[in-house]
């Protein structure tokens, strides 16, 4: 699977295996790292949104963040959804 089936399977009510969970961090971190340039404007559908509690018009990363401090949260430091709010915070001033 690719980390947006990944995704929308969780979001679906199943039960992620660990390689997709290494997907979605995986493309968590490419996005992250390149956030220099700009934090990945694609929005999630509405469904996604509304399964990760996350406004409907949030960024599909947004949801891959909401979804890995779920399922695989930071042990120090701040939450990856926390991270993306800030990053975009940061871009938007």
């Amino acid at each position: 699977m690719d980390w947006k089936t990944s995704l929308d399977w969780y979001c679906s009510g199943n039960i992620l295996e660990k390689e997709d969970v290494d997907l979605l961090e995986k493309h968590y971190q490419e996005i992250i790292n390149e956030s220099d340039s700009n934090l990945s404007p694609e929005i999630a559908p509405k469904h996604i949104c509304n399964q990760t509690n996350i406004p409907e018009g949030s960024s599909w990363i947004t949801a891959v963040a909401v979804i890995l401090d779920r399922l695989n949260p930071v042990k120090t430091g701040k939450p990856r959804s926390l991270l993306v709010d800030q990053l975009r915070r940061k871009q938007s001033s």
